[in-house]
């Protein structure tokens, strides 16, 4: 045992055995956080020289080969990403009640896509969401969502690498310059060696570890809160009026006011925004679409609408939780206090580890979303439409490197101004519930025009932004007008124009599908869809009834 009597040099600098292990601590997060870096950059590229030399439609569609259990742990990791460490946020401020705001993707927006939206989208074989625009409607109603839409893409991107970079920087001491050009380097050499089939084969394991990471951190703060009744039993009102441990939302309809998600936005603007989530992100149908067969990608959406909620649950508990334990803290800052205070050195950088994960899933499927959007879109649609498969996939590799270069040069403007949320929040319910209504009219409706659609999305969307300039609408009810104005003018204009030729739409509404009945398309191929969508939304209405009967209980 070394003795502490030892002399040493005046310039020498003695530090006890106790302060060298302390140190060695200390670097233990960063190790971890580093070793799971390099982990995902070898397996990404040995992925990566396994299907970089598929062909250029394996390497924008995957294959088409994931199980519906593959296909719902992609979607959950392209969903959930560090921002969820700002939806703690968001239930720390109203409560646990906002988690009816996702949980409209169990009893409505996953089983309405499955129903409808997927066995067309499976017929007409589309590579991106827009092309079943152009197939519909015309090649500008094509052209306008691809722009909106790669744009949104990257400035998402740029948010997420962002977030990404200030955890590694306020857990780890890292330097955000170089936590963001590390996560950039690991996440776009993949993405742009690999294409689509190594990105999902990595979100496969890395949603599982983030669902993990979520789950760990629920645990321990209901820990120190007391466990699930002690939650249940919190009667602290949150700034809505609402108890914070009640799912109950409160039933105000002030178009005014800015409260989140009451009753009202849950019914018209959550279920809007969800099932465009679902319909038209290219992200989210490019994973679906990844699928082996229908059945899978129907399943998959499913059992993703189950796996998102439970992992918002668990945000949201945090959140909820934190109010009660530390009532002094900003918002934002509960979900990263419990990583910080309550996990010893090395758990908290497993957990770091496994908020990259969420990252990482979330980069490579916005940075792949977009540069799919971009060649398919723009460059094979107009500027090439005579590609070989060969251009196509290096255009792609071109695209996406242009993507993660702008995405990168946006980070200062992120991180100075959030200008980056604020546009994403103000284009979500700008615009989503514009496009959204496109599809469903399209879908739905075989009289809806081409002519009549794109003028209904153009106007749409300039009322959408007048209401927002001049009005102090909440952001939720602009959507909804805007989404119920799109199917009114598009239905409305379509009636002083011919009618579109039927056979032109052969496979793109739910009445013109050549082997699957009318309307319940989604049953052909899987019959018991409506058995589980019935089981789904009955049994999440019970759960919500039996905690507020158990809170009020005790």
């Amino acid at each position: 045992m070394r003795s502490a009597s030892l002399t040493h040099g005046a310039d020498e600098r003695f530090v006890p055995p106790q302060s060298q292990e302390t140190e060695v601590l200390e670097h233990l997060d960063s190790a971890i956080v580093a070793g799971y870096f390099v982990l995902i950059f070898v397996v990404g590229a040995l992925l990566a020289r396994r299907y970089a030399r598929r062909s250029a439609s394996e390497f924008i569609t995957g294959g088409r080969t994931f199980t519906w259990k593959q296909t719902a742990l992609t979607l959950v990791a392209f969903a959930v990403d560090p921002t969820y460490m700002g939806m703690a946020g968001i239930a720390f401020i109203w409560g646990l009640y906002v988690l009816q705001w996702t949980a409209v993707h169990i009893w409505f927006t996953s089983w309405f896509a499955a129903m409808f939206l997927v066995p067309i989208y499976w017929r007409t074989r589309i590579v991106t969401t827009p092309e079943y625009l152009e197939k519909r409607f015309n090649a500008h109603c094509r052209a306008l969502f691809s722009v909106l839409m790669a744009v949104i893409l990257i400035i998402i991107l740029t948010s997420a690498l962002y977030l990404g970079g200030l955890l590694l920087k306020q857990l780890l001491g890292w330097s955000l310059a170089a936590s963001i050009a590390f996560i950039a380097i690991v996440c776009g050499f993949y993405v742009i060696m690999g294409g689509l089939r190594t990105v999902l084969m990595l979100d496969v394991y890395q949603g599982a570890f983030l669902l993990v990471t979520l789950g760990v951190v629920a645990w321990r703060v209901l820990t120190e809160l007391g466990g699930l009744t002690a939650l249940a039993t919190l009667d602290q009102p949150g700034d809505a009026g609402v108890p914070l441990a009640s799912l109950l939302p409160p039933a105000e309809f002030e178009p005014l006011k800015d409260t989140f998600f009451p009753a009202p936005a849950i019914m018209l603007w959550a279920t809007t925004a969800g099932l465009s989530w679902l319909a038209c992100n290219f992200g989210t149908a490019q994973r679906l679409l990844a699928s082996r067969s229908e059945r899978d990608a129907q399943k998959s959406l499913l059992a993703v609408a189950v796996l998102a909620n439970i992992a918002c649950f668990a945000t949201f508990a945090v959140g909820v939780a934190m109010r009660k334990l530390a009532p002094e803290l900003k918002p934002d800052q509960a979900f990263m206090e419990v990583m910080l205070t309550m996990f010893p050195i090395g758990v908290r950088g497993l957990l770091v580890a496994g908020m990259m994960a969420a990252l990482l899933s979330s980069a490579d499927g916005l940075l792949t979303a977009s540069g799919t959007l971009l060649t398919q879109d723009i460059y094979v649609r107009f500027v090439r439409p005579r590609a070989s498969e060969g251009e196509a996939k290096a255009v792609t590799r071109l695209v996406e490197a242009g993507a993660l270069l702008i995405t990168v040069a946006l980070v200062p403007v992120a991180a100075r101004s959030q200008s980056a949320v604020t546009f994403v929040q103000t284009f979500f319910g700008d615009v989503l519930g514009v496009v959204v209504a496109l599809y469903i009219v399209g879908m739905f409706s075989k009289r809806a025009t081409a002519r009549a659609a794109f003028v209904a999305m153009i106007s749409a969307i300039g009322l959408a932004i007048g209401l927002d300039v001049f009005t102090e609408l909440n952001f939720a009810y602009v959507g909804f007008v805007s989404f119920g104005y799109a199917i009114m003018a598009t239905l409305v204009l379509s009636r002083l124009e011919p009618a579109p030729d039927p056979q032109r739409l052969e496979n793109l509404t739910v009445h013109t599908l050549s082997d699957a009945p009318a309307p319940w398309v989604g049953l052909g191929a899987w019959p018991g869809l409506w058995k589980w969508a019935l089981s789904l939304s009955v049994g999440w209405l019970a759960l919500t009834g039996l905690w507020e009967w158990y809170i009020r209980a005790h």
